[in-house]
């Protein structure tokens, strides 16, 4: 233990390759605490860090063409934590504040200390704690993204979501609604409750009895096509959170002339990156921005990748969460264990989550000991 009270040594996940779940992923007890900060970096002590599904296909090794890791790696993206140190040009931080955030492609979430710039994390929402926050940044960013910078989405709209009841489909429909848009989506009849009882929507499953603003308009993908269903019926944006080219082929009877499909998978769900899937996507994206630009009543398609931003998390905390707006759905929490951690990505692999799964790093008693001190 230091003289500032931050530890030399640190639990930490390790991955120590691509592969299985429970052939390259460890916990250790003895990982080195990143005590060395460059000027604009900040030291967070983790409380809670969630899992997305880039994080096991990263495990995979789908993205081991364009992404180069040392080993062993400790992985995650998504933390909540205390700021415990921060670098001499830090400004927007001080130590004892409480931040959430997503560390992006370096990882280093799943350990009980990680660090990284100041432009990776903004202040946590009041109203969340360190679990709820945890499951927000990477999702809730995705889908801001999706819908407003690239969807234009305002009052009114009318917005479908491919995926309701993953965690971007989630926080889709909540950030549509929130500002007024009439949603629809697809969903499986095993997670309608989510949609009617966690996030308290009125759910409508005939189109033709029509709804309004406050209710939410729902298909069931494993029994109808929802191009079929709602043909012709002019939606602005089709935000799609499932990837497959059936949800392209279906949006184009739904998205009204010059109307926008925003996906954040693509055709291949694997999201493996090879060369043959690279030529695949690269000319499937040239032959359908082609057919938008020479003909301005086709619906464009957009391939999207999040670019983080602390000033989205900033209007994500004041505009939406501190207001009530929007919540994360969290299906599940796992210790800091082997077992935890392991089971935490089966989970997430397994496409089986109904919402978040959290690592809670720190445990409810060291959680309420630290938030004392803190004040």
């Amino acid at each position: 233990m230091t003289q500032t009270g931050i530890p030399d040594r640190m639990k930490a996940a390790q991955q120590r390759g691509f592969g299985a779940i429970d052939q390259v992923l460890t916990v250790a007890i003895d990982v080195p605490v990143p005590r060395e900060l460059k000027s604009d970096q900040i030291l967070v002590r983790v409380h809670a860090a969630s899992i997305n599904p880039i994080d096991w296909k990263i495990l995979n090794g789908n993205l081991s063409l364009i992404q180069k890791y040392s080993w062993p790696h400790i992985p995650g993206f998504d933390c909540s934590g205390i700021v415990v140190d921060v670098g001499p040009s830090v400004k927007r931080f001080r130590i004892g504040d409480c931040v959430y955030g997503n560390v992006s492609t370096e990882g280093g979430s799943y350990a009980e200390y990680v660090r990284g710039s100041q432009k990776l994390f903004a202040l946590k929402p009041k109203n969340l704690s360190h679990i709820e926050a945890s499951a927000c940044p990477l999702a809730c960013e995705t889908s801001y993204q999706a819908l407003f910078n690239h969807g234009k989405v305002t009052k009114d709209s009318k917005v479908f979501i491919c995926g309701g009841a993953t965690a971007t489909g989630l926080f889709g429909i909540q950030l549509a609604k929130a500002v007024g848009a009439h949603v629809a989506t697809t969903c499986s009849e095993r997670n309608l409750d989510i949609l009617k009882n966690k996030l308290g929507l009125n759910i409508v499953q005939n189109p033709e009895l029509g709804e309004s603003l406050g209710d939410l308009l729902v298909i069931n993908y494993q029994e109808k096509d929802f191009g079929i269903e709602l043909n012709g019926q002019n939606y602005d944006v089709v935000y799609d959170c499932t990837g497959g080219y059936e949800q392209w082929s279906s949006a184009q009877h739904i998205l009204k002339p010059g109307g926008k499909f925003i996906t954040i998978v693509g055709d291949d769900k694997k999201s493996e990156i090879n060369l043959k899937s690279i030529l695949s996507v690269g000319s499937s994206l040239v032959n359908r921005k082609f057919w938008s630009v020479v003909n301005s009543s086709h619906p464009s398609y957009s391939l999207i990748f999040l670019r983080m931003s602390y000033e989205e998390l900033d209007i994500l905390r004041t505009n939406f969460f501190e207001k009530d707006l929007i919540k994360p759905i969290i299906d599940q929490t796992f210790d800091f264990d082997l077992h935890g951690l392991q089971g935490m990505y089966e989970k997430s692999k397994s496409g089986k989550a109904r919402g978040k799964l959290v690592l809670k790093i720190v445990t409810d008693t060291d959680e309420q000991q630290e938030t004392i001190i803190d004040k």
